[in-house]
């Protein structure tokens, strides 16, 4: 009898295991999915960039919609919704995608703020300072209509099934310009 107690012991104590490890395997899945799913957003972001003109990456792509090229309010701007994934509650815009640029905020005191971008900026994330219009000066004017380099993150943040997440890649684009 004591033998049988013991083998039904283990045998709970291996199906107890064994349920656990195919929770987690089955968790991890919906993390991947989510990730990839993310990775993905973010890698498509970057290709419709690339498919613009460089000259007009920033203009289309920022949060300012005043400097959109065919007119306020006509451009894509800073960000974009990925389905499949559900939005982080403190984001403000209610997107899980946003494009960020180097550069400094300006805008008079409580009114609207515009990005400009600034190669003497102390930013590594972007690589900055550095020479963004190629006249080989790194200096503090506004290069928002002139730049040659532009330095690119896609973030991507959303809430899933392990709290809330980020992804976050880099890309530089490059209008090279042989005179």
């Amino acid at each position: 009898m004591i033998e049988v107690i013991v083998v039904m012991t283990l045998l709970v104590a291996a199906a107890i295991m064994f349920s656990n490890t195919v929770v987690s395997v089955a968790r991890q899945q919906t993390i991947n999915r989510e990730n990839a799913v993310a990775a993905e957003a973010a890698r498509a972001m970057l290709e419709v960039m690339r498919n613009r003109p460089p000259e007009q990456i920033f203009a289309l792509f920022n949060t300012d919609p005043s400097d959109d090229p065919a007119g306020p309010g006509t451009a894509p701007g800073s960000g974009f919704a990925i389905p499949g994934l559900d939005v982080d509650p403190g984001d403000p815009d209610g997107l899980q995608g946003e494009i960020r640029f180097p550069g400094v905020d300006v805008g008079p005191l409580g009114g609207p703020v515009d990005l400009v971008l600034r190669e003497n900026v102390d930013d590594p994330l972007f690589g900055l300072p550095r020479d963004l219009n190629g006249d080989s000066i790194i200096d503090g004017a506004d290069h928002t209509g002139d730049y040659l380099v532009l330095p690119v993150q896609v973030r991507v943040r959303w809430t899933g099934r392990a709290g809330a997440r980020e992804y976050r890649t880099f890309a530089t684009f490059c209008d090279f310009k042989w005179e």
